[in-house]
């Protein structure tokens, strides 16, 4: 014990004697500290906006846009606009693509987003079964820097996200205002798809009607060519009997087409009279509505809803006339009585009131317009359909009938009548007939199929919009359908709950440059400090363990003054976040023994074989210990060796002080480093007596040379 504080306190005094020895010693304490505040802070906030938004990288779209569901969509102005606000990357935005591409090339940006011509009409392809990705093309320059693209890596993220909420919000906003539509009127008056449909199909239903009516008359004109040819036989004997009696057909034919076109004007006079009386009394109740609803009942009031009470009384009297006078139109008859009688209700009921209106007068009012214009429609219809189909068929029966006849007469007074040509006459217009019957039957068919298809698509058009759960979801998109269209785009929202929570990445990687800076303190001690011990006076002659314990003495002084200026600097200049600050110290302290001591024992047993296998293991450790990437990342090799590193451990124990606690994981790691200690304290014991000759023949070798210390 006694050589062992010899040799110490001989160094010490030694040292303190000297000037550069102290400015040496110095020197060493200060550039380990050094090493690990200038690296702690550079890499302080590398990947925090502040900093990423310096990297420039350049957005251009020739994007020309489509359209969806009656909404303009663009997908490259909405992400230009969109990233304009963003500040996580440097974003630029330059006026073409090909100055964005040149800025690539030239250096100028890191990377650059090209969004091509057809990209949003490509998205919207789905609609019309292409399902095709379209493509935004990313170039970077991984020239300019290795690391920098991966940070712009977070630009291809975001972009991606901003194309994908945008396209997803506007198609989700497009398919709520096509949903709203099916049963919402606009406020330009437009009817909604459910009105629209509906209308559509009594539509539908009315040229059914028509085309059976036709169908009727077509069957019944093949029976009376069918009947007209049978009698051609009997017809030569009846001639001459005829040819008397034709003349008298031909007036009487003459006063029927006559009589057809004056009833016609009868019916058309009499549909005219309803459709003005409609309009009289619309204006009528119009003006009695107003009077009642200004509180201006009276006798006057009474008499007026008496005289519109009868007008539609007189219009249904003359409805039923026009039910005898025409034929094959009885439903579109029934159907206007019945609104008719359904405003005779109305008024009958606001009469029996006797001036009591307490009701809304507008809501009344507005229910007797509305019968009043469905009525109006009806008659419309009818005028139509007959003025239109019905009233022209009959007249060119009759003209037909008139002309047969007076062809008839024509041949029966000729002398050269031929009644084969006048059976093939017949049979011509007998296949005609057939012929345009089939075409009919075919028309009917097809108007039967689409009228099914369209009543059962009002159907479940209503029984959606009638329903509880559509309801709610109308009410959500009128209330706000930014918000709706928001949830669709996004529905999920990630929240990041940090356990052990680290204020900047300078915190996070200061466990490894600072545990690197010990290694490489110590490892300056032994590349600037001799470990071979010379006799103090002459005659002394120290053992093994004296020789190895009196000079590391030093060596551990140095490194923990090395290691306590680091901790401070890293606590109290730098600033870096610590809860458990004597805790890290103590971490730090055991770290630079456990250090010391290994490169001093492999030194002192190796000599300057030792100095190079502890750089080594520097350099090993510097790549495999899972400082700056995870170690399940790195190749087999590191992951296989990674086990025996001691820098892993003093890491740990650093970052159980600086993000939190668990359980007793830090005294464990404290406890290997300690193991690691004692190993390179056995280690340098008993290797040094058997190489001590072989580190004496390389010294003299080295001497040699002249060159090498």
């Amino acid at each position: 014990m006694y050589n062992i504080w010899k040799i110490f306190t001989t160094d010490i005094r030694r040292i303190s004697n000297n000037v550069v020895a102290v400015v040496i010693i110095m020197g060493l304490s200060i550039l380990p500290a050094l090493y690990a505040w200038f690296n702690i802070f550079s890499n302080w906030d590398p990947y925090e906006p502040a900093a990423t938004s310096q990297l420039k990288v350049a957005v251009a779209s020739d994007d020309a846009g489509a359209e969806i569901m009656g909404l303009s969509l663009n997908v490259g102005d909405s992400v230009l606009e969109a990233l304009g606000a963003n500040t996580t990357i440097g974003w630029v935005f330059p006026e073409t693509t090909e100055e964005a591409l040149e800025g690539v090339k030239n250096s100028d940006y890191y990377a650059a987003l090209i969004i091509p011509e057809t990209f949003t009409q490509e998205m919207l392809g789905f609609i019309d079964g292409e399902v095709d990705h379209p493509t935004i093309y990313y170039y970077e320059n991984e020239k300019k820097n290795g690391i920098a693209p991966k940070i712009t890596g977070k630009a291809k993220n975001a972009v991606q996200e901003q194309v994908n909420a945008t396209f997803i919000s506007t198609v989700a906003e497009a398919v709520m205002k096509a949903g709203n539509a099916l049963s919402v009127v606009n406020a330009g008056g437009q009817t909604s798809v459910e009105e629209s449909l509906d209308t559509m199909q009594a539509q539908l239903q009315d040229y059914v009607v028509m085309l059976q009516s036709f169908q009727s008359i077509m069957t019944s004109a093949e029976m009376i060519m069918e009947t007209s040819q049978n009698m051609l036989p009997d017809m030569d004997n009846m001639l001459e009997n005829g040819r008397n009696t034709m003349i008298g057909m031909q007036t009487m034919i003459n006063s029927s087409v006559d009589a057809v076109d004056v009833m016609g004007d009868m019916v058309s006079s009499s549909m005219d009279m309803v459709t003005e009386a409609l309009q009289y009394l619309s204006v009528f109740s119009d003006g009695l509505l107003e009077q009642m609803g200004s509180n201006n009942v009276g006798s006057t009031t009474d008499t007026g809803l008496g005289t519109a009470i009868g007008l539609v009384q007189g219009m249904q009297a003359n409805m039923d006339v026009l039910g005898s006078l025409i034929t094959g139109q009885d439903a579109q008859i029934q159907e206007i009585n019945q609104s008719l009688k359904t405003i005779e209700a109305d008024l009958k009921q606001l009469q029996d009131s006797k001036g009591d209106v307490d009701h809304d007068i507008n809501t009344l009012r507005a229910q007797i317009r509305e019968q009043i214009q469905i009525c109006n429609k009806q008659l419309n219809n009818l005028m139509s359909d007959y003025n239109n189909n019905v009233r022209p068929s009959f007249r060119a029966t009759g003209k037909s009938m008139q002309q047969a006849f007076l062809n008839a007469a024509a041949m029966m007074n000729g002398t050269d009548v031929n009644m084969d040509e006048i059976s093939d006459i017949l049979k011509e217009y007998q296949q005609t007939l057939q012929e345009g019957n089939v075409s009919l039957q075919d028309s009917l068919v097809i108007a039967q199929e689409l009228l099914d298809k369209v009543s059962k698509i009002a159907d479940n058009i209503k029984r959606i919009t009638g329903a509880e759960t559509y309801e709610d979801i109308l009410s959500a998109m009128a209330a706000d359908p930014t918000a709706v269209a928001d949830f669709v785009s996004s529905p999920v929202r990630l929240e990041t709950v940090p356990v052990y929570p680290v204020d900047h990445y300078g915190s996070a990687a200061s466990p490894f440059y600072t545990i690197l800076a010990i290694w490489v303190g110590a490892l300056f001690l032994v590349a600037i400090i001799h470990v071979g011990v010379k006799p103090i006076e002459p005659g002394d002659h120290y053992k093994a363990h004296e020789r190895y314990f009196g000079r590391y003495l030093l060596f551990f002084m140095i490194g923990q003054a090395q290691t306590l200026l680091i901790v401070l600097g890293n606590l109290y200049y730098i600033e870096i976040q610590c809860q458990h600050r004597f805790l890290y110290w103590l971490a730090a302290a055991v770290a630079s023994a456990a250090f010391s001591c290994f490169m001093y024992s492999v030194t002192f047993a190796f000599g300057n074989v030792g100095e190079a296998l502890a750089i080594v293991v520097m350099v090993i450790q510097v790549a495999g210990s899972g400082g700056t990437f995870p170690i399940e990342v790195l190749p087999q090799v590191f992951q296989w060796i990674y086990p025996f590193l001691p820098f892993q451990f003093g890491m740990k124990a650093f970052k159980e002080c600086i993000a939190g606690m668990y359980g007793v994981d830090y005294w464990i790691n404290v406890g290997k480093m300690t193991l690691f200690l004692i190993v390179a304290l056995l280690l340098g014991l008993a290797l040094e007596p058997p190489f001590r000759k072989l580190n004496h023949m390389i010294e003299k070798s080295k001497e040699k040379t002249g060159l090498m210390i």
